[in-house]
């Protein structure tokens, strides 16, 4: 995760949580994010995103489905986490209303109507997207999220 977690200020555009395993990735889209006037928060650890997202309470959250997790001292680099992550945001009455769009490598008609049926507001391939595309779909989802708040 990015050091500084907690920014005093929030952006007017949004605050972006990015839950991701791929260094690279992270690093791209947290320059993007954060030129274009975005707050940036990330993690690949699924418990420490289930906590930021309470916490922080994200204008938006990129998820990424595919996790490695340790289980019984080996690596399951195939661990379905982001599904994890989705289901305990959407029973928190604190994190419910949090918009979720899956950003994932993961592109099967099974797996985008699982995501959407568990609630996400997109469905993202990431091969298929550019960052531009990434932020344009952020401030879309974002600025729709805004319009339904009290």
């Amino acid at each position: 995760m990015r050091k500084g977690i907690t920014n005093i200020m929030r952006s007017n555009k949004g605050r972006i949580l990015f839950v991701e395993d791929e260094k690279n990735l992270i690093d791209i889209y947290h320059d993007y994010f954060e030129t274009n006037g975005y707050d940036f928060l990330s993690t690949k650890d699924i418990r420490q995103a289930l906590q930021i997202t309470e916490f922080e309470q994200p204008d938006l959250v990129f998820l990424d489905i595919i996790i490695p997790k340790e289980e019984k001292g080996a690596i399951n680099l195939m661990a379905e986490q982001g599904y994890d992550y989705l289901e305990a945001v959407k029973k928190n009455p604190k994190t419910k209303n949090i918009p979720i769009a899956v950003f994932t490598n993961l592109d099967t008609d099974q797996d985008r109507k699982k995501s959407e049926k568990m609630g996400a507001a997109a469905y993202i391939f990431k091969r298929d997207c550019t960052p531009k595309e990434v932020l344009d779909t952020a401030a879309k989802i974002i600025g729709m999220h805004r319009v339904k708040k009290p």
